[in-house]
């Protein structure tokens, strides 16, 4: 039992774990807080957490501001669309409880369908951006392809992503335990668990 508190032992590399993921937490939110600058600050973190899943060696620091700026035109071009397609579908939804017409059922499906492309959208073509090279149009319809190719696969990055938010909106304690856990270890946390969901996708389209 005495290995497990060895140098370079479990319990070590699981605090070093811990340790590289709340700075790349910290990372994380200092690039978000421009807000425009999500979107890059988002493909930098899945650059770094796509690596450590792979067990490639990365410079936390240099690397999440060598992603920032590689990244940086492309992910913010379709943050800003994304944006928009938010802002869209939220009036679309202020509209839709007000309307009561003969093809509410329709429009309450077609609504569904666009908020699951615009959150499959949302969730996956970051990661596609820090691994794939490719137009902005290009990266949004091949993660669609991707997603339409791997449902299985992808529930568990849908829950793992949607379960914090589902927390959140069950109580108000929960709701500060999130916010509070989210500035510490939350957002790379998360990011960290998906990447080895979506190192399994990538896989067949890098070889």
């Amino acid at each position: 039992m005495n290995h497990i508190f060895e140098w370079n032992g479990p319990l070590y590399r699981f605090l070093l774990k811990i340790c590289e993921l709340m700075l790349l937490n910290c990372l994380f939110l200092l690039f978000c807080l421009p807000i425009i600058t999500i979107g890059a600050s988002t493909t930098a973190l899945y650059a770094i957490t796509l690596k450590m899943v792979r067990n490639e060696e990365v410079n936390l620091l240099a690397g999440f501001i060598q992603a920032v700026k590689k990244n940086f035109k492309q992910s913010t071009a379709i943050w800003i669309f994304l944006v928009i397609m938010g802002s869209i579908l939220y009036i679309d939804y202020s509209f839709l409880k007000q309307y009561a017409g003969p093809f509410s059922l329709l429009v309450h499906i077609s609504l569904f369908f666009f908020s699951l492309v615009y959150l499959i959208t949302i969730l996956f073509v970051f990661p596609y951006i820090s691994r794939f090279k490719n137009s902005v149009k290009e990266s949004i319809g091949n993660t669609l392809k991707m997603a339409a190719a791997n449902p299985i696969k992808i529930m568990p990055i849908l829950i793992i992503s949607l379960f914090p938010v589902v927390l959140m909106l069950i109580s108000p304690y929960l709701f500060v335990f999130c916010l509070y856990l989210s500035v510490f270890l939350g957002f790379s946390f998360i990011a960290y668990l998906n990447s080895f969901f979506i190192r399994n996708i990538y896989e067949r389209y890098e070889s």
